[in-house]
């Protein structure tokens, strides 16, 4: 197994990783991933508010002590929008000049969203290592062996089908060990705000201001809507790693670079790493970090087998859940039902009070039912 981790950007990160990875033969850190979020114009897939805070000497520093411990560092450029500037002669010109910035620093790979961007590395011949994020929506075979085309040499499939294992399957067949997985799944399955919410977070790059909460808070408002919604996040468990390594897949990456800071990520790598855990799978998935006031207790051991149904029978799931129910049953036998639904309802209140958008919408319904509306019907 091999293991792509968000960086914290501490040595003593490291030199953990490169202890677990002497311990563990049969596991390895092989790369970290981050970016910088001083003067980055540029942005990634993740608001920079969240992120450690890290110019280009800092990088220059992490990256050197990161190869002096035998650990890659890939450098995340997975913006998913970049307003048009990434077809401009300017912006590729920037965006080159940027890239060879890159190189110089020694960066091992980058990893991008963006189709232009993947034809602007490959043709430009960069020495970096070019992988195709998550959210380039990879969902089947035909998608990878366009992307591969692209000169991608990785690929970061969607998290949506980490238990499909009939397209896994495809996929490995025409990138054999080229396949990556996200195993700590937190997006909602067949979410209808994923696309607009990488866009978001693309334009949230500067780290001075904060990121807007519609789409997180939105987020967290479907995962409470139904008490079987934790168990349809695609999660993958340390003890289901097996299944994958059985695919021909070796590959997996932990998502989280907004919670290395407020989590304890070392602490989920090694639980990966020995594919054993006891605890709240939501800390696990959460790299440890308090990310809200409302999290439920999903007791990881309990869970038992519920991943073999997907991977002896491609067929299992038809993204029809009101029809199969298997998730929900699974939940019930695992959750404490009222203490969850409990938990639910008080976070649904929380959201509904205070969430900037509901409170904006109130404000201009007031003005409208006072006969202010800022739209003149009569012109």
């Amino acid at each position: 197994m091999l293991l792509s981790v968000p960086a914290d950007f501490k040595n003593d990160t490291l030199n953990e990783y490169k202890r677990l990875n002497q311990q563990y033969s049969d596991s390895k850190v092989y790369e970290t991933y981050g970016e910088i979020t001083i003067d980055n114009k540029f942005g990634s897939g993740r608001a920079a508010d969240l992120l450690p805070k890290v110019d280009i000497q800092k990088l220059r520093v992490y990256i050197d002590y990161s190869h002096q411990v035998g650990i890659k560092f890939n450098y995340t450029f997975n913006t998913t929008c970049l307003g048009n500037f990434e077809l401009t002669e300017q912006g590729q010109e920037e965006i080159a000049e940027f890239f060879c910035l890159l190189e110089q620093l020694g960066i091992d790979s980058i990893t991008v969203s963006i189709p232009a961007l993947m034809e602007l590395i490959h043709n430009l011949g960069y020495k970096f290592e070019v992988k195709a994020s998550t959210l380039c929506n990879i969902i089947n075979a035909n998608k990878a062996k366009a992307i591969k085309q692209m000169g991608c040499s990785r690929i970061v499939v969607d998290e949506s089908i980490n238990r499909d294992f009939r397209q896994l399957k495809n996929i490995v067949g025409i990138l054999s060990d080229e396949v990556e997985l996200i195993v700590n799944v937190i997006c909602n399955k067949n979410c209808i705000y994923r696309m607009f919410h990488q866009n978001q977070v693309s334009h949230d790059y500067d780290p001075s201001i904060k990121s807007h909460t519609y789409y997180s808070h939105r987020c967290m408002m479907k995962r409470i809507e139904l008490i079987e919604n934790l168990f349809l996040m695609n999660w993958i468990r340390p003890e289901d790693i097996h299944y994958y390594e059985s695919i021909g897949i070796s590959h997996f990456k932990l998502q989280g670079r907004q919670a290395v800071l407020t989590g304890n990520p070392v602490k989920a790598v090694k639980s990966y790493m020995s594919r054993n855990y006891n605890g709240n799978l939501l800390e696990l998935l959460d790299l440890f970090s308090p990310t809200n006031s409302f999290m439920s207790y999903i007791d990881n051991k309990k869970i038992g087998n519920f991943i073999e149904r997907f991977y002896e029978n491609p067929d299992f799931c038809q993204n029809n859940c009101i029809a199969c129910g298997y998730c929900k049953s699974i939940a019930l036998k695992v959750l404490d039902v009222n203490k969850t639904n409990e938990l639910n309802r008080k976070a649904s209140l929380f959201y509904q009070q205070y969430d900037p958008f509901f409170q904006t919408i109130k404000k201009i319904k007031a003005k409208k039912e006072k006969d202010t509306c800022p739209i003149d019907s009569k012109k």
